[in-house]
């Protein structure tokens, strides 16, 4: 809606004549000029686009949210990949055993590889016999975690450092002459797939060849081990790749990724109604943003990128969802594939697999392949999803700025931001100070600050009570660092902060709840609604005029619009009897004295909600921009104008 204009309302002392009687009445008449009028009623429509907006923006919300969790189930995805990863990625000392010395998070040097590979993983995912030592059927070879299955094989994958002369010379090189460069790159240097129709004999006697050829030695600086399994019961594949980054310092940091996504994109657990939804109602907000787009360009032309500006958040939002149908049409494509369901046939007896005769391994490294296409997208749907769910909030939140209460938060906010600038640029000078303190002491002997970006993190931990002191309690300065920090930035200028948010929350909610004028509000809201109603119903009356004993308010509001277009003089013009009956020469127009004041009336309730709205949020005054009278005195003068 277009910013309105300052309405002119003039409050008379004359009072009318009692025609009865002849006598006056005590009652003073308030009289509106027709620009007043056409504003106030210009708002009420505002407010009621604002309700519909609201409606139909929480209906989207509610579709779109049911097709997220139909399309990207997290509560199945978390079960079945916490059941690969808690099987495949032990860590701790309570689950080791004279059998599993060593379980991947505790993997600190190269030795506890091997012994890691033999030991656990092998065991847990070579499964051929059940808890009784008796052979299984080939279909339900490698189950991990009972209705994991493995599909096709263990995908090893060594990255390799480069060996050269180091750069030292003298004393220094002849103490170390060899030194090794990563490339970082995504060339593989050895990429070793190990079937799941070997036995846990077989493929130990495997691992200890690639031991005896030293497939993973001190030049090797990453190691990625990709193990996928389907679970039938969830209807769902899981891609756990478990990495080994050999650090140049010469520890070993284990790392886990599981990446979980859904296997049949419409069947029993989903359908496609929900996305039809969807699409019906991105429809309408794209007919709703080229209808508006469409009003502006006739009106202004040269005003079309200004409106798309403004409404940049609407556009990102329509925008986002087509971005994620198109990846969600990739990954319905990918899993309905022909070729793809081909290699998953020709895997799924591991029995037939026999990459050393036949080169099964081109159908395994495919259907994997396919798989790791499916994760990637899957991850960006997500995320996708999650900026369309910010961009939903965004909106819903902008739809309340016509009420005093609802708009709480954006007001407020609004308010302490222009205390934040001069705020924040302190903040940040000396937060910057303790981080680079804190990397400097102890950045080489514990890893919460090793780097800049560690204690920047643990500082913020700091400031919210999750940092763990005994890491640093043992070494020098650290009480006097932590106190300072705490006192400084926890306790001074956090509180500055909060303060800052208070004030502004105090200001706006000095008026924001105010039982009257909220009272009004929504009794005009009702009175609104229920005019809607009566609009649908004269509808199917053509040239009706009145609705609810006053002049229908959509109808009176276009023939002010029409009227002061035509005739820019008369927005000084006083509503009066004959006056609105001028606005409507072609109706056969029966209005009387109730039907004025009952017209009259509902203006004024527009008025008054509009400064109402005024007073209560300053931040408001670029949307409303109205002149509010500044004492009891003012607001009663005969003269004065609003």
């Amino acid at each position: 809606m277009e910013s309105l204009q300052p309405l002119e309302v003039v409050v008379s002392e004359t009072t009318p004549d009692d025609g009865e009687r002849g006598k006056k009445t005590g009652t003073p008449t308030r009289t509106i000029t027709f620009q007043a009028a056409k504003e106030a009623l210009g708002h009420d429509k505002f407010i009621m686009s604002s309700m519909g907006r609201i409606l139909y923006l929480t209906l989207y919300f509610a579709l779109f949210i049911n097709v997220l969790f139909t399309h990207i189930p997290t509560a199945r995805m978390y079960e079945q990949a916490s059941a690969v990863s808690s099987i495949l990625a032990t860590s701790g000392s309570d689950a080791i055993t004279p059998s599993s010395p060593i379980k991947f998070f505790n993997i600190a040097q190269l030795s506890d590889v091997y012994d890691w590979l033999n030991n656990s993983f092998v065991p847990a995912v070579f499964v051929t016999q059940d808890q009784n030592g008796n052979e299984l059927p080939s279909e339900d070879y490698a189950r991990i975690g009972l209705f994991n299955k493995g599909l096709g094989g263990v995908l090893f994958q060594v990255y390799s450092k480069s060996v050269v002369p180091c750069d030292t010379k003298g004393s220094l090189f002849k103490l170390y002459p060899r030194c090794h460069r990563c490339n970082y790159t995504d060339e593989v240097n050895d990429m070793v797939l190990l079937p799941f129709n070997l036995n846990v004999a077989e493929a130990s006697n495997k691992i200890a060849e690639w031991k005896e050829d030293n497939l993973i030695d001190n030049s090797t600086y990453r190691v990625l081990i990709s193990v996928l399994t389907y679970n039938g019961e969830l209807e769902g594949f899981v891609n756990t790749q478990l990495s080994l980054h050999f650090q140049l310092g010469g520890f070993i940091k284990p790392d886990l990724s599981s990446r979980p996504m859904i296997s049949i994109p419409y069947g029993k657990r989903s359908s496609i109604a929900a996305d039809v939804f969807v699409w019906i109602w991105w429809g309408m907000a794209m007919i709703w943003m080229v209808v508006r787009a469409y009003r502006v360009w006739k009106e202004k032309p040269k005003a079309v990128l200004g409106s798309l500006a403004l409404h940049f958040i609407d556009f990102c939002h329509t925008s986002g969802m087509v971005v994620f149908y198109i990846i969600w049409g990739l990954i319905v494509k990918w899993l309905n594939a022909a070729e793809f369901h081909g290699y998953l046939s020709e895997i799924a007896d591991p029995k037939a697999i026999d990459v050393e005769k036949n080169g099964d391994s081109s159908a395994i490294l495919k259907a994997i392949d396919y798989l790791l296409w499916i994760a990637d997208y899957t991850v960006v749907l997500r995320v996708v999803g999650a900026i369309i769910l910010f961009l939903f909030g965004f909106q819903i939140l902008g739809s309340f700025r016509f009420h005093p209460q609802l708009n709480i938060l954006t007001l407020t906010l609004g308010n302490a931001l222009k205390q934040f600038r001069a705020f924040f640029i302190v903040f940040v000078v000396i937060f910057a100070t303790f981080t680079s303190i804190g990397c400097m002491i102890f950045g080489d002997r514990v890893k919460e600050f090793s780097s800049l970006y560690h204690s920047i993190t643990s500082c913020l931990n700091m400031l919210f009570g999750q940092f763990d002191y005994d890491s640093i309690k043992t070494f020098q300065f650290a009480f006097t660092f932590v106190w300072i920090y705490m006192l400084v930035v926890s306790i001074v200028l956090m509180n500055m902060m909060l303060g800052i948010v208070l004030d502004a929350y105090q200001e706006v909610s000095k008026t924001s709840y105010n039982k009257t004028s909220n009272r009004d509000l929504a009794n005009h809201v009702v009175s609104m609604s229920w005019d809607m109603i009566c609009e649908l119903y004269v509808k199917f009356k053509p040239g009706a005029v009145l609705c609810r004993g006053k002049i229908r308010p959509s109808l009176l509001e276009q023939a002010l619009r029409k009227e002061l277009g035509e005739n820019p003089n008369a927005s000084s013009t006083v509503f009066t009897l004959e006056t609105l009956k001028s606005l409507f020469p072609d109706a056969d127009l029966q209005l009387g004295e109730a039907e004025f004041q009952a017209t009259l009336k509902h203006i004024e309730q527009g008025i008054s909600i509009v400064q109402a709205l005024n007073c209560k949020a300053g931040a408001m005054d670029n949307i409303y921009p109205l002149h509010i009278p500044h004492s009891e005195a003012e607001s009663a003068s005969p003269d004065f104008k609003v």
